[in-house]
């Protein structure tokens, strides 16, 4: 069973890989992307790095001083059946998709493939979620969960972020 999960599991992040093509290759992806370039960027919130990536990112800022580490200004993305709202220091800036000559997305399953997009061209560290409903499946075999919208927001931890120099260990 684990196989054949998997194996549907691959097979349904294909198909959400083929559905937003056009919209990954469209001009409004190229406006978004600008505008998130444009914003720039600002020193990392060190509290933002994820636990399991603090090892790293000391040992990046041990080496190179914490002014170097860089993120993205967005602190969060919106993605919904109607379009893309980008939310800077409480500005929110909102790209529809009938403003692009596109209709609505009713499949709204595809968002989180188009998250994952986006995520990959911001620096910093963001986590995706989504927010669900349900809808009965055909010839009531039960119900099963449709994305109604999801949301990139920038990661952040409680536990504070201390990077030290390197140390030399002594091994005897």
């Amino acid at each position: 069973m684990g196989l054949l999960n998997k194996i549907t599991a691959k097979t349904g992040e294909a198909r959400a890989r083929e559905k937003i093509r056009p919209l990954v290759e469209s001009r409004m992806m190229r406006d978004i992307l600008m505008e998130i370039g444009q914003r720039g960027c600002e020193q990392l919130d060190l509290q933002s790095v994820p636990l399991d990536r603090r090892e790293q990112a000391e040992k990046l800022a041990a080496e190179c001083g914490t002014a170097g580490l860089k993120q993205s200004v967005v602190d969060e993305i919106q993605l919904d059946a109607a379009g893309i709202t980008l939310l800077v220091d409480g500005e929110k800036t909102t790209f529809l998709y009938g403003n692009y000559n596109y209709e609505d997305i009713e499949d709204t399953d595809c968002l989180p493939a188009v998250a994952q997009f986006l995520v990959r061209h911001l620096r910093g560290y963001y986590n995706i979620s989504r927010t669900f409903y349900t809808v009965a499946k055909p010839r009531g075999k039960g119900v099963e969960e449709r994305t109604r919208m999801v949301f990139v927001r920038r990661h952040h931890e409680q536990t504070p972020f201390n990077p030290q120099p390197a140390r030399k260990t002594k091994l005897f």
